[in-house]
């Protein structure tokens, strides 16, 4: 079983829906019958952390490389996914392909 730590940021200048965005994700995980599961546990070891800030400004990529986590990580930056625009709806189904390709 993989598992995901989820990050959110403040929200403070969301351009996309940060949750629906992962309940969306969660939603075809679960009809794809992945073994992936997801925790906001921050005290959790996790295979891989899915830093999901709403705007382009990536504030949690920021704070998390400072902070000198060694996690991988996979950037949702607004319309962004590490360095490549697209669309929300788009968003959960290019992140099952980086999860499943980094594993």
């Amino acid at each position: 079983m993989l598992l995901v730590g989820i990050r959110y940021c403040g929200g403070c200048n969301p351009q996309i829906d940060r949750s629906g965005v992962i309940t969306r994700l969660k939603e075809a995980i679960q009809k794809r019958d992945m073994a992936v599961d997801f925790t906001a546990e921050r005290e959790r070891s996790v295979d891989i952390v899915l830093l999901v800030n709403g705007c382009i400004h990536a504030c949690l990529e920021e704070a998390y490389l400072k902070e000198g986590h060694t996690t991988r990580f996979i950037s949702v930056k607004g319309e962004m996914v590490d360095d490549l625009h697209m669309p929300e709806e788009a968003i959960p189904g290019f992140l099952i392909e980086k999860i499943t390709d980094l594993f």
